[in-house]
């Protein structure tokens, strides 16, 4: 019964509309109150959640990302990103989606995507006479990519969560961003045939040389970051602040970001930092309150009496995963679901690494969806269009990132066959 109304209560109060911080901690308290526990343990406990050197990460990442969007990096991977893949069918669609692919391993963010590119690449195809509300549609859809391509922000927040390997976690979302890409790219080229868009002239392999020396600085990110965690050189943290190192001194080399940006940028990045930590917080003792009711062993029990079969139990967690994803953006969802999600998973033998990319997957395809998909509305804006128009052309998108999300859950070398090359 407490387990019920511990839950009850957890998302009757999300789909209210109370900040999801707040609704741990009433929740937490309630329990607290109801079990005659010591608030001073608690206050103990959040304090505790936030005490790891892994999550010094977050902000770093997150001011990597704001430092390369104000950067305007943006243009350099377009532009290389076209040389390669422009002839295709469809072609700035398809120069999109690898846009928003090589733009993953520098931010880590759906958001910075979206804010980031979106106005380039939408733009650029309206202009080349592609529908608003499909171009539109293409950059919110590959703006996907983003947490799950590495370094990615909710991957660093499930490792602190699930204390698994940060460095397997990045390798284990780069065959599944490939994939998510290559679906994303298929549907667009049925699209474009269908609509007969309009298809660009092949690079010139002067043309490609040129547009990848632009972009050749910009692409060492992530081969500094992500290379330095997996090879044992550096810390995620220390690989996180060298991004922001990096990043700065791009953007001032390139003249792109100017000393009187950065108060502005800082506090940015701080205000967001504050707000996902303090989450992360309350998430600390909203996970020592119901594990000391045994509220996730319940929770196991009740999926097991109507779902032996380890591949029901699967399809039961991507399916919990995306309705959550529909009201909550990742790292919120992350947070409250991975209590529930780690024990039943490992009940059923899979690998937390595994279960990690299901989640931030299924949880990312939320961010293109009604009613709160936040990809969705800035590209929105920026596109100027109306959101129904964009949501019907986002169909295609979400059934195949859908997909992708299907077979990360029942092929487990899709996520863990290359930590398992590269780290043994």
């Amino acid at each position: 019964m407490t387990a019920l109304i511990a839950l009850g209560g957890l998302f009757g109060l999300a789909l209210v509309g109370m900040p999801i911080a707040f609704v741990l901690l009433a929740v937490a308290s309630s329990l607290i109150y109801s079990l005659n526990l010591p608030l001073k343990s608690a206050m103990q406990t959040m304090v505790a959640g936030v005490d790891s050197f892994i999550l010094i990460a977050v902000p770093c990442f997150v001011l990597a990302a704001k430092l390369m969007n104000a950067g305007q990096i943006t243009d350099r991977i377009f532009d290389l990103a076209g040389a390669f893949v422009r002839h295709i069918k469809g072609g700035l669609a398809h120069v999109n989606i690898l846009a928003s692919l090589i733009f993953s391993g520098m931010s880590g963010s759906a958001v910075a995507d979206a804010a980031g590119l979106g106005e380039v690449e939408v733009k650029a195809m309206r202009k080349a006479g592609f529908d608003a509300p499909f171009a539109a549609a293409i950059t919110a859809a590959s703006s996907v990519i983003g947490p799950i391509f590495p370094p990615s922000v909710p991957f660093v927040i499930f490792a602190g969560l699930a204390s698994v390997s940060l460095a397997k976690l990045f390798l284990a979302g780069a065959i599944p961003a490939i994939l998510m890409a290559l679906f994303l790219g298929v549907a667009a080229y049925i699209i474009s045939v269908r609509r007969n868009y309009p298809t660009e002239r092949r690079a010139t392999l002067r043309e490609l040389g040129r547009a990848f020396a632009r972009a050749f600085w910009p692409l060492l990110s992530p081969v500094f970051v992500v290379g330095a965690i997996v090879f044992g050189i550096t810390t995620p943290t220390e690989a996180a602040v060298i991004a922001v190192v990096y990043s700065l001194i791009l953007g001032l080399s390139y003249r792109t970001i100017r000393l009187k940006d950065l108060p502005r940028i800082l506090t940015e990045t701080a205000v967001e930092s504050g707000v996902l930590l303090f989450i992360v917080a309350t998430v600390a003792v909203f996970s020592w309150t119901i594990t000391f009711e045994r509220i996730p062993q319940t929770v196991i029990e009740f999926v097991f009496t109507f779902a032996e079969s380890p591949a029901v139990v699967l399809a039961l967690i991507v399916a919990v995963m995306l309705g959550l994803g529909l009201f909550m953006n990742p790292t919120p969802g992350l947070l409250i679901a991975t209590p529930f999600m780690l024990p039943l998973a490992t009940a059923i033998g899979v690998d937390p690494i595994q279960l990690g990319v299901i989640m931030v997957l299924t949880l990312a395809i939320g961010l293109i969806t009604p009613p709160i998909g936040i990809c969705l509305f800035i590209v929105c804006r920026v596109a100027r269009v109306d959101v129904g128009a964009v949501v019907k052309e986002c169909l295609p998108f979400v059934v195949a990132l859908t997909l992708i999300a299907l077979l990360v859950a029942y092929i487990p070398a899709l996520t863990l066959w290359l930590p398992n090359l590269v780290m043994g």
